[in-house]
């Protein structure tokens, strides 16, 4: 049997109609300002969308030409492409110098000056990569290498050897240690320093698999004592 009706529940009046009424009320009353907010979200929507679409097309714009570049350069070979590596790196960067392409031209044109024995542009250029690159990239390692290269070319053994301890200390270090021990070793041997030098030889000789970097750091040791 249904249930009996109150008849104060018949002459309610039905409250979703008058939520309805309400908002329709308050539309009417402030139309104005929604169209205005409206049209705010809209063209924020707008920018925000444009903006992505336009880092989209930088970051991939800046892609293809460091790809470019560095293609180039690999089928003509060192040294005859250095220079146009260097300058294809050189415009890349004045080009879309907030690119990520461009942070690992930084690298590049390290790595090209470091060959050419330009140490002091070797040196600039991986101290700008190592400013502008993240925290997370596998480069860090390899730039810091390059960067003590360049100070132990140029005779400055401490700064050398700080860019060296700051190798180990970054997130791909683990894959080269060998690498960076026998660095810092090289480092202190020229500073005179047989104990520590040892220390860092023996360190390198226990992370290493390779059979020619074995052989040296035996030498090492041997002539160290």
């Amino acid at each position: 049997m249904a249930e009996k009706i109150d008849k104060h529940e018949l002459n309610e009046p039905d409250k979703l109609q008058l939520f309805f009424l309400r908002v329709r009320a308050f539309a009417e009353k402030h139309r104005a300002r929604i169209y205005a907010g409206g049209g705010i979200f809209i063209l924020i929507g707008l920018l925000a969308g444009g903006w992505y679409l336009y880092r989209d097309h930088y970051q991939t714009s800046a892609g293809k030409v460091y790809n470019q570049i560095f293609e180039t350069a690999g089928k003509v070979g060192s040294p005859a492409g250095d220079a146009a590596a260097i300058k294809g790196y050189k415009d890349l960067i004045s080009r879309y110098p907030r690119s990520r392409a461009a942070v690992t031209a930084y690298y590049r044109l390290g790595n090209l000056y470091l060959g050419r024995r330009e140490y002091d542009a070797a040196i600039s250029a991986y101290q700008d990569f190592l400013r502008n690159t993240s925290a997370e990239s596998d480069l860090m390692t390899l730039a810091y290498s390059g960067l003590g290269a360049s100070q132990e070319a140029k005779k400055d053994l401490n700064k050398a050897l700080e860019s060296y301890d700051l190798a180990i200390k970054t997130r791909a270090a683990p894959s080269f240690e060998a690498l960076n021990y026998s660095n810092i070793a090289r480092i202190y041997e020229a500073k005179n320093d047989p104990a520590k030098a040892a220390e860092f030889y023996r360190k390198a000789l226990d992370k290493t698999t390779d059979p020619l970097m074995t052989l040296y750091l035996k030498r090492k040791l041997a002539i160290l004592g």
